[in-house]
């Protein structure tokens, strides 16, 4: 019944991921423009300091927040729970120890400092490394498929993996970090294995096999994502760890829409080009 929708409107999905794409390339757009960079920076990529305290109590972070307003502060769950504090550089960590101490926050503090030169270096290199990534893996798709049509249209969709995960994280005001920057390198690896599957399957079926072949990879595609989540989940409920919670949550939104940027798009416009091919 889902397939007999999905083929009859088969047309009008492609729609939905290429929205997705321009609605991401706006939101990206307008931090360039309004803050000079696509992404907020965490300290790693910009310069700060990170105080790491395991608690075994229940922090109110509100009431934290109001009383160190210039700190940004997360609280992992699971095994461990911890308070994560970032500040600027120049913030006086032992001065925020000692508050934390008044309230009856106590723990083994951790402090970890990146200068501002040293994360710009970590910036620049960040963006060398996101670039180098998609060129390889654009360089490696051109070499397996060797025709122009369908090695772009696997380019569109993980570009709109990619850019759409990134706008999301920018809505949820999450800044990029090294941990941030590993699970959208991983992102497009998954894509282009979605799209892979899918496009070796098509471009090797005759036009009656398509809608079967389709189906098949599918059914396939999907029980990869949907186990994929189920992973990703229970990393993010039960590790304890805020960089395995980080990496976890930003793949996490990378599967989710890889799902119509790959089924709804890929297929789309694949299957579009095969057959007026």
């Amino acid at each position: 019944m889902i397939f007999r929708i999905y083929e009859r409107y088969w047309k009008l999905w492609l729609f939905i991921p290429l929205a997705m794409l321009l609605i991401a390339v706006a939101i990206l757009f307008n931090n360039m423009i309004s803050t000079g960079s696509i992404l907020a920076r965490d300290v790693e990529l910009s310069g700060g300091k990170m105080i790491v305290l395991e608690i075994d109590t229940a922090v109110d972070v509100d009431k934290l927040r109001e009383k160190l307003p210039e700190a940004s502060i997360h609280v992992t769950q699971g095994a461990t729970s911890s308070l994560l504090i970032q500040v600027p550089y120049d913030a006086d960590e032992t001065g925020i120890i000692e508050e934390l101490s008044d309230i009856t926050i106590k723990g083994e503090p951790t402090v970890r400092s990146v200068g501002p030169v040293l994360g710009e270096l970590f910036w620049k290199q960040t963006q060398y490394a996101l670039i180098a990534a998609f060129a390889m893996m654009a360089i490696f798709v051109f070499i397996l498929f060797r025709t122009l049509a369908p090695s772009s249209i696997v380019l569109l969709a993980a570009t709109t993996d990619i850019l759409t995960t990134m706008a999301t994280l920018s809505l949820l005001d999450i800044k990029l970090s090294l941990p941030i920057l590993a699970a959208l390198l991983m992102i497009i690896g998954y894509s282009v294995d979605t799209d892979i599957l899918l496009t070796s399957s098509l471009l090797k079926a005759k036009k009656e096999e398509m809608s079967q072949k389709l189906k098949n990879s599918i059914k396939t595609g999907l029980t990869m994502s949907f186990t994929t989540v189920a992973a990703l989940l229970s990393i993010i409920f039960i590790s304890g760890s805020f960089v395995l919670e980080q990496i976890a949550f930003v793949l996490l939104i990378g599967v989710l829409v890889d799902i119509p940027a790959t089924w709804l798009g890929n297929a789309g416009w694949l299957r579009l080009w095969l057959l007026r091919k």
